[in-house]
């Protein structure tokens, strides 16, 4: 009889109802495998890792959501085809041009240490040219697969460098940018001598202000960073570093 009772009680608790996430981050997991998210109620592992908890309070409540949005619209479907992926690229359509061009031509142009030293820089934000342009360095931490990652470097360098050779005055001022008003960088000239073993730094040197006053401003923001100063009460010492890239004159690769 008891037994009964048990079962009964047991039929009519409602189960405790887990919330469905808000968003699905890039299909491309972090093991290697590419795997089809499936409607489902249950958190993965690897959106579970991304969700912002508020320890302080000791407390479950999500404050906050973080997705990676994958910069390959529709990869989970190209089976690692690296000219189907650039088409597929968030990036604007002369971008795409030199990349198909440069792909069709060669399948890689990075190698470990390249990566490596770009990868650094891109760490740090060392010029202060990430900019607008952290989706794809999102894309680039969350990516275990080639050519993905051969391609997002080769991205992340054309943005780094077209940011740093014409700074990011729009974006620090207002979060709105026009991409195609800024004067395009020497790309095939940069994924050429990358293909040739160059060292990353080096390509950057040409795009670099040769100021004091760009080191000295360039310096004190990252220490005040470091510091944990909040970049929105630095916003007059970025414009200042931001209207340095956007007025010196740079060589030409060629």
């Amino acid at each position: 009889m008891i037994l009964i009772i048990n079962i009964f009680i047991s039929g009519c608790t409602k189960q405790p109802e887990v919330k469905k996430p808000s968003c699905i981050i890039h299909p491309t997991s972090k093991d290697g495998n590419i795997t089809v998210v499936q409607e489902s109620f249950e958190l993965s592992q690897e959106e579970s890792e991304l969700k912002v908890v508020d320890d302080s309070n000791e407390s479950d409540e999500v404050v906050g959501e973080y997705c990676i949005v994958d910069v390959f619209t529709d990869s989970i479907f190209l089976d690692g085809d690296r000219l189907k992926l650039i088409k597929n690229l968030d990036a604007l359509p002369w971008e795409k041009k030199v990349l198909l061009k440069a792909y069709k031509k060669d399948s890689k142009f990075w190698n470990k240490q390249q990566k490596k030293e770009f990868d650094k820089i891109l760490e740090e934000d060392k010029y202060l040219s990430l900019c607008g342009d952290q989706r794809y360095y999102d894309n680039l931490l969350f990516t275990s697969e080639e050519p993905q990652l051969d391609i997002l470097h080769s991205i992340l360098l054309l943005r780094y460098a077209k940011n740093l050779s014409n700074g990011c005055l729009e974006w620090v001022s207002s979060d709105i940018k026009n991409e195609n008003d800024k004067k395009r960088v020497p790309a095939k000239s940069l994924l050429k001598m990358v293909k040739q073993g160059a060292i990353v730094e080096r390509l950057f040197v040409p795009f670099v202000p040769k100021t004091k006053a760009f080191d000295e401003a360039l310096k004190a923001y990252h220490k005040a960073i470091s510091r944990g100063e909040n970049p929105k009460s630095l916003t007059s010492e970025r414009m200042f570093i931001e209207e340095q890239k956007s007025t010196d004159i740079y060589p030409d690769y060629n």
